[in-house]
């Protein structure tokens, strides 16, 4: 295995060694020799592929979204021709971020705890906007493609993520029994229609 593979395997392991402890505890009590630990790394060797903690947590924000990003970016392509009107396209978009994002206690549980942490911290509140953007810009891209008007497209972009953002927190925060999600969202679907 070459050097650059082999650091990029060990940069990988570690990204999912702080998402499993954030799974276990916050991130300000999430000590770096644990993530080493769980990465299968000894803390010394931990600091040369990352120097501290927070650039561990910015990179596993980049490893995020580049990894949903790409999902959707591949969705979109897949769905390109089945979408014609408006209301079909926003439709499908807010129904696979629901499915992939939005009911994913785990990423929702962790980003959670990652906004809170950039409301303090301007280097993560401005790694969460690049990611937004991101995300936004990916889904406006394939909408502009479809409604041949790139400012309706950016709004409904937007709407989406909002919308799915908004009923992730809501997933975390209310048990099934308490506050049914995807009933609402099949309702959001059905008004769009």
């Amino acid at each position: 295995m070459s050097r650059k593979n082999l650091q990029n395997e060990r940069r990988q392991q570690i990204l999912n060694a702080l998402h499993k402890r954030l799974l276990l505890k916050p991130f300000d009590q999430t000590s770096i020799k644990e993530i080493a630990e769980e990465a299968g790394l000894n803390h010394g060797m931990l600091h040369y592929y990352f120097k501290s903690k927070k650039e561990i947590l910015l990179a596993y924000i980049d490893h995020s979204i580049d990894m949903y990003s790409a999902l959707y970016a591949d969705w979109l392509q897949e769905n390109r021709d089945k979408c014609k009107r408006r209301e079909d396209i926003l439709s499908a978009s807010l129904d696979f971020m629901t499915q992939k994002i939005t009911f994913n206690r785990d990423l929702s549980r962790i980003f959670i705890e990652i906004w809170e942490i950039g409301n303090y911290n301007e280097k993560v509140k401005h790694k969460l906007k690049e990611a937004y953007r991101e995300w936004i810009s990916t889904a406006s891209g394939f909408l502009a493609d479809q409604l041949d008007d790139s400012e309706i497209a950016k709004q409904l972009s937007i709407a989406v993520v909002a919308i799915s953002e908004g009923l992730s927190l809501l997933s975390i925060i209310f048990e099934d029994d308490e506050f049914a999600i995807e009933p609402l969202v099949k309702m959001l679907q059905s008004l769009l229609h």
